[in-house]
């Protein structure tokens, strides 16, 4: 692709987000044909919609998937806001690193240790999940990836009381006099695998991240299902738990 189609193909992805919109699939000439492309386009599309990047999603990659896309939005308190409007909201159940210090890119490659002590703090977290392409529009991972992964952004919980990162724990979600259990497991058992992961690979790609900045990891229950505007609780096992309410609110203007 080139620059132009780039950039236009990222215009068009902001016009529908713009709105609250679902995106038909790409005409074929600006779909991403590679991982690169995706991630130009990505890129962009958070220049188009002059979104600031407040942290990153990830996961551990595979040898044709890169998981990461920034995160625009950090919310807390009583509400949680979703740009498109609907009867039921989409979350998923995260732990969020806020970071303590500049990771900048470099030429060497990060340890474990220095990133892991770059952690300030951990908070339960809720990954707002959007969707990019209608249901029909057969968007595939490079589109996917191209319209940032389904991340709005994020809902910040309560911090953990130490820097300990369960692989599972019991997951109770209660709204409007139900309530479901999941058996709650990180899908790649550390949740800071897929941190190491980013940060040399953003690095690799001339980008660094930023101190104040969050990252969050992986769902510990996939996607869960909520009413619009019921009053939510999430109980992370004896980590704590978060209580707000789904509800639409257009924050792209």
């Amino acid at each position: 692709m080139t620059p132009e189609q780039i950039q236009h193909s990222a215009a068009w992805l902001a016009d529908y987000r713009r709105r609250g919109e679902a995106a038909p699939l790409l005409p074929a000439e600006l779909r991403p044909t590679s991982l690169a492309e995706a991630f130009a386009i990505q890129q962009w599309l958070f220049i188009e919609l002059d979104l600031p990047v407040l942290g990153w999603k990830a996961g551990l990659p595979g040898p044709d998937k890169w998981v990461l896309a920034p995160i625009a939005s950090v919310q807390q308190g009583e509400l949680c806001l979703f740009e498109q409007k609907s009867e039921q909201y989409s979350i998923e159940p995260e732990l969020a690193f806020l970071l303590s210090t500049d990771l900048p890119a470099r030429a060497e490659a990060y340890s474990e240790a220095e990133i892991k002590a770059a952690i300030a703090v951990t908070h339960l977290a809720l990954e707002l999940i959007i969707r990019p392409y209608s249901a029909d529009a057969g968007a595939e991972f490079l589109d996917q990836l191209a319209a940032g992964l389904f991340n709005q952004g994020l809902y910040i919980g309560p911090a953990l009381p130490s820097q300990y990162f369960p692989q599972d724990f019991e997951l109770v979600l209660e709204y409007s006099g139900q309530q479901q259990k999941f058996a709650a497991k990180h899908p790649n058992d550390d949740p800071l695998l897929p941190l190491y992961w980013l940060v040399n690979h953003l690095s690799q790609q001339g980008i660094g991240l930023q101190q104040g900045q969050w990252v969050i990891t992986g769902s510990y229950a996939g996607v869960l299902q909520v009413p619009t505007d019921a009053l939510v609780k999430l109980e992370f096992g004896t980590l704590g738990q978060i209580n707000t309410q789904c509800s639409h609110n257009a924050v792209i203007s």
